[in-house]
């Protein structure tokens, strides 16, 4: 079980990296500043001298109106850029919770083999004596 862990999050960190987008290693990273448009509070940044916006939730970026924030975003496609944040960035919720779907099913299909022997091959594993070999044979 703790292997299975153990490998399950050492995988999950190798992945991360490689699958974000925009993706970490080929992207910009700048800093925006949070601005309020009516209801609606957003990220402004610059590139190439046109401006663009990243919503942002409300209910956390409210108070902090005129204060910057750090964004990733690829020199391409600008308008797909992201906060650089641990939380839907490099942790999104629907991801996390395919990958521990996986890692359950995977953990009862483990559990469901090695748990459950047939009776047959548990009485074959019970008899089986081990031949005494030379130490070099």
């Amino acid at each position: 079980m703790k292997s299975a862990i153990i490998l399950f999050f050492s995988l999950l960190l190798a992945y991360l990296p490689f699958s974000r987008t925009p993706d970490y290693f080929d992207s910009e990273i700048s800093s925006a500043i949070i601005i309020k448009k009516g209801s609606a509070v957003l990220a402004s940044f610059k590139e190439e001298g046109k401006t663009y916006y990243i919503p942002l939730p409300a209910k956390k970026f409210q108070s902090k109106t005129g204060q910057r924030v750090e964004i990733i975003y690829e020199l391409n496609q600008p308008e797909h850029a992201k906060l650089n944040q641990a939380w839907n960035y490099w942790l999104v919720p629907s991801e996390l919770a395919f990958a521990l779907g996986i890692f359950i099913v995977l953990l009862g299909v483990a559990y469901a083999t090695t748990h459950r022997p047939d009776p047959s091959a548990l009485a074959e594993q019970l008899e089986y004596k081990k031949e005494n070999t030379g130490k070099y044979n």
